[in-house]
C-alpha cells in the first residue's frame, strides 16, 4: 500500500485478495499425494458440486463472432475453453498441474491456481499462483476428450504470480511474481520469459513493494506495472525503472491507450481511475467510477475504457475524449475481469464469486447473454471457481 494511503482502504483490497488466493491456500495446506488424488477425482467428474442457497442460473447462452474465450477459474485449478459464437462450453482443462516427484508413478499434483492469462497467436500463458510457475498451453492442441492437458509446460519463475502480459512483439512474456503477503523485504519482482525458448531470461526484483498487473505502451519500449507502492514505470530495453508514480491509492488494473499517450489505472481506495500522461508520468485527471474498481480495458479504437467496479456490482463505461462516465452497467457477482472480443463488439465480464461470465454488446452496453462457469450450466456450476481471466481469440478453440 502507498505510504500516503489511510489504513481503512486495506480490508476491502485485502479481502478481495485474500479470496482470490484462498484455492491455493487450501491445496497447499492440505499438500502429499492423497490430496492430487482427491483433487483428481473432483476434476474429472463433472457436475458433482454441493448446492447453495446464493446459487443462481446464468441464461447459459449468447450470440457473438467466432473465436473462443479462455477463462482462467482459479478456485478450480483449471480453465475453460469456450465458443464464443454462443457461449458453449467446450471443455474444461486442468492447468499447471505437474506429476508428484520422486513417486515412481504418474500422478499428478493438482495444486494450481491460474490467476491470470494471456494469449499470443495460438499460444495461452497462465500464472500459475499455487505452484509458482508459467504455464504453456497450445490452444490448437486441446482435446475434448482430454480434461488433462498432457501438452503444457511449466516455467519456474518468482513466488506467487498473479498476472502477466505478452509484449507487442509477441517475444516476451512479463510475469508479475506478488510474492507473499506477509513479511519484509517482501519477495516480489519481475520474471521476463523468452516465449522463443519458455525460459525466464531476466528477472526485475522490487524489495519492498508487491507487482500486481503490468501492460506494455505499443511500441514495447515501456512496461507499466501496479504495485502497493503506485505505477512502477520501467524500460523494457535496460529492466530499468525510470520512474514510479505515488499516491495512486493500491492501483490494481493498468491499460495503455492505443496511441500510447495514456495510461489508465484502477485507484481501489478510492473509487477512481487515474489518468496518467505517458509524456510527463504524472496524474493529469481522476475519474470517479463504483467501488473496488479491478481491471480495465480499452477499445481498440481507443474510444472507450470499460472499468470492473467489484464491490458496486458494475462496469463502468468512460468516454476517453471528455474522461467520463457516460455509463454504468449493472452485473452482480462481483465482477473483476474484463476482455472485449478481438472485433470490438462484445465486452466479456467475469463475476469473482457468482462464477458467471456476463457478455454485453459495446455498441449499446446492453446484455447478450451469460452463462456459469464449469461444467453444465446448472446453478452451482461456478461455485467457487473464481473467473480471475479471460482471453479472447478470433480462432476458434478444439471442437468448437
Amino acid at each position: 500500500m502507498a505510504s500516503s494511503e489511510s489504513s481503512n482502504s486495506r480490508p476491502a483490497w485485502a479481502s478481495r485478495r485474500v479470496l482470490m488466493a484462498g484455492a491455493a491456500a487450501v491445496v497447499l495446506a492440505a499438500g502429499g499425494g492423497g490430496t492430487a488424488a482427491a483433487l483428481s477425482a473432483h476434476h474429472s467428474v463433472a457436475g458433482q458440486r454441493a448446492g447453495t442457497s446464493t446459487a443462481r442460473l446464468a441464461a447459459a447462452s449468447c450470440t457473438g463472432p467466432a473465436g473462443a474465450a479462455y477463462v482462467a477459474v482459479a478456485g478450480y485449478q483449471a480453465f475453460d475453453a469456450v465458443d464464443t459464437a454462443n457461449c458453449k462450453l467446450i471443455q474444461q482443462y486442468n492447468v499447471g498441474d505437474p506429476a508428484v516427484p520422486g513417486t515412481g508413478t504418474s500422478d499428478t499434483n493438482y495444486s494450481s491456481t491460474d490467476e491470470g492469462v494471456a494469449i499470443s497467436g495460438d499460444t495461452l500463458y497462465f500464472a500459475d499462483t499455487g505452484n509458482d510457475t508459467v504455464a504453456v498451453i497450445n490452444a490448437a492442441d486441446l482435446q475434448v476428450s482430454n480434461y488433462a492437458n498432457p501438452a503444457e509446460t511449466l516455467i519456474p519463475v518468482g513466488q506467487d504470480p498473479e498476472s502477466l502480459a505478452v509484449t507487442p512483439d509477441g517475444s516476451q512474456v512479463w510475469v508479475a511474481d506478488t510474492g507473499p503477503q506477509t513479511g519484509l523485504p517482501s519477495l516480489g519482482g519481475i520474471s521476463v520469459i523468452s516465449t522463443a525458448t519458455d525460459k525466464v531470461t531476466s528477472t526485475l526484483k522490487l524489495p519492498g513493494t508487491d507487482p500486481r498487473a503490468i501492460a506494455f505502451s505499443p511500441s514495447g519500449a515501456t512496461a507499466y506495472v501496479t504495485t502497493g507502492d503506485g505505477l512502477y514505470v520501467i524500460s523494457t530495453a535496460t529492466l530499468k525503472v525510470v520512474t514510479v508514480i505515488g499516491g495512486l491509492g493500491d492501483p490494481e488494473g493498468a491499460a495503455v491507450s492505443p496511441d500510447g499517450k495514456t495510461v489508465y489505472v484502477t485507484n481501489t481506495a478510492r473509487g477512481l481511475v487515474d489518468v496518467i500522461s505517458a509524456a510527463s508520468n504524472h496524474v493529469t485527471r481522476t475519474i470517479q467510477v463504483g467501488q473496488l474498481p479491478w481491471q480495465l480495458v480499452i477499445s481498440a479504437n481507443g474510444k472507450t475504457v470499460y472499468v470492473a467496479d467489484g464491490d458496486s456490482n458494475a462496469v463502468s463505461v468512460i468516454a476517453a475524449a471528455t474522461d467520463t462516465v457516460t455509463n454504468t452497467i449493472s452485473d452482480a457477482g462481483d465482477p473483476v475481469s474484463l476482455a472485449l472480443t478481438p472485433d470490438g463488439s462484445q465486452l466479456w465480464v467475469g463475476g469473482l464469486t457468482s462464477g458467471i461470465v456476463t457478455v454485453f454488446s459495446t455498441a449499446n452496453d446492453s446484455l447478450v447473454g451469460s452463462f456459469n462457469v464449469g461444467y453444465g450450466g446448472e446453478p452451482n456450476a461456478g461455485d467457487g471457481e473464481e473467473p480471475t481471466g479471460i482471453a479472447l481469440t478470433s480462432t476458434p478453440t478444439p471442437g468448437s
